[in-house]
């Protein structure tokens, strides 16, 4: 072991080791060649991490290196894995990932331009690609910030700006009628968490119900409206979603937009799982309208294939952005009015800022955007070829039609009549499935019944994969106590 850490051969040495056994688990996870989890109860796995802090440095750092990675990689969940069709979160481009080293290493901020002044620009560049692809001109604007959830804490800070004209930085929320925010009722939780965060209060969430295919209802969007002006509240903003949570379902974009940009309220799309479409030829339509949005939330850690966390939060007027956090746009860090653009602290909660947008730039730069909205289209494309493969089934039902690539469907035993019964055989059955290391499947809660929720977010996972989990499914049913 040197006895200088920052030894740059020492670095070397390493980084190759790291690399070259990280290549050889991508090659065993891209073919499903390992569990695609071992599932240890968490406090079995927290005793494995009691040791004493270490005083000394390794007698052989590379051995060391190497029983770490071992460990972390045994004891972690494989999302290259076909298997896993688990939660939002992808397999991200090895590519990508090795700009997430670029941007540790240099550990530059974004913040203030002087602190990062390529993470910088390069943030700038990748807002501008996202700004284009909604549909927006160059007026529009935007900051990466850590996750979906901030990202709609900040659009939504400059919706309240936009609706207070600025007072409620100043003053509170005491200076003008109270706010309410109308969202459907298959919205992210962040919104109502972002309400409450704001001083609106989770009261201030009015929820649109939702058609059969879970998307906003726009029968009823006019009348919640009428009723919160009646009441004397003033409407801050009405959110659509490009890609809901629990079923991936898109809202009708264009109606809403439409309807808020008649009644002057901002606009604000969730797009942090679905905005991504706007990549593929054959699937943009399904955000068909996000350009009429005042402000669009897009997670580049989702559909776009980026290690977590990286989120634009995008404004089709860039003075909006300033507004989200003052009402005065010339309270600037910058000493000349022209560096006012790279300052970015001004425009977001966070005060360090990572160079996220490395992540994203690397790999478009080498791969291209066709190739990322392929693989997307690929996922889509599947979610509707396993929707046809489940509709084909006796003993299965689907939630909906996929609109994206999450599907939610059910397993019914024809011994299981009892809807309590039959929730509780969807948990039962997803637990032995996960338990048996092929498959990762989560569950959601669809209008009272408990559903297999699956996300494919693996361009590698195949059909077969997924005929594979319906058996699966069925063998773990066959060794459930039977029903009455």
């Amino acid at each position: 072991m040197p006895t200088d850490p920052y030894n740059p051969e020492f670095f070397r040495r390493a980084g190759h080791q790291i690399v070259d056994d990280l290549a050889n688990y991508l090659e065993s996870a891209l073919a499903g060649a390992l569990p695609v989890i071992s599932l240890a109860a968490p406090s079995e796995l927290a005793r494995e991490y009691q040791d004493p802090i270490p005083l000394d440095a390794a007698p052989d750092a590379g051995a060391e290196v190497s029983r770490c990675l071992g460990q972390i990689l045994r004891e972690s969940i494989h999302l290259h894995h076909p298997g896993y069709v688990g939660h939002q979160v992808p397999p991200p481009l090895p590519l990508a990932a090795l700009g997430d080293l670029i941007s540790s290493l240099l550990n530059n901020s974004a913040a203030v331009f002087e602190m990062g002044p390529a993470g910088t620009a390069i943030e700038r560049q990748v807002i501008r690609w996202l700004c284009a692809a909604v549909g927006w001109d160059s007026a529009s604007d935007g900051v990466l910030t850590a996750g979906g959830s901030l990202g709609n804490l900040t659009a939504l800070l400059a919706a309240r700006n936009h609706a207070t004209q600025g007072s409620a930085w100043l003053e509170g929320l005491h200076a003008g009628p109270p706010l309410v925010l109308l969202v459907s009722d298959q919205a992210h939780y962040s919104l109502a968490r972002a309400a409450a965060i704001l001083g609106l209060g989770q009261d201030s969430v009015i929820t649109i119900p939702t058609d059969s295919r879970f998307r906003t209802d726009l029968t009823a969007l006019p009348d919640l409206y009428r009723r919160s002006v009646e009441e004397g509240k003033q409407v801050m903003a009405v959110v659509g979603t490009a890609g809901t949570t629990a079923t991936g379902s898109y809202d009708p974009l264009r109606e809403i937009g439409e309807f808020c940009g008649e009644k002057g309220i901002w606009f604000h799309v969730d797009g942090a799982h679905g905005a991504s479409a706007l990549f593929s030829e054959k699937y943009r339509s399904l955000a068909d309208g996000i350009e009429l949005a005042s402000s669009v939330v897009w997670d580049m850690h989702k559909m776009l294939f980026a290690p977590s966390l990286a989120t634009a939060v995008l404004f089709r007027r860039r003075e909006d952005n300033y507004g989200a956090f003052s009402q005065e746009a010339n309270y600037l860090f910058a000493r000349r009015p022209e560096e006012a653009d790279f300052d970015l602290a001004l425009r977001t909660v966070e005060c360090t800022k990572r160079t996220s947008g490395i992540m994203l730039w690397l790999a478009l730069r080498v791969h291209g955007v066709q190739a990322i909205g392929e693989m997307l289209t690929r996922t889509f494309d599947l979610a509707r070829a396993f929707a046809n493969l489940v509709k084909m089934q006796p003993d299965f039902e689907l939630a909906t039609e996929p609109q994206s690539n999450i599907l939610c469907f059910r397993h019914l035993p024809p011994s299981l009549n009892d809807p309590a019964q039959l929730d509780a055989h969807q948990r039962q059955v997803r637990r032995k499935v996960v338990a048996g290391g092929r498959y990762f499947l989560v569950q959601t809660v669809l209008r009272g019944k408990v559903y297999l929720r699956t996300t494919l977010m693996n361009p590698r996972t195949t059909i077969g994969d997924l005929e594979g989990l319906l058996a699966a499914i069925r063998t773990a049913a066959s060794s459930l106590p039977a029903g009455p």
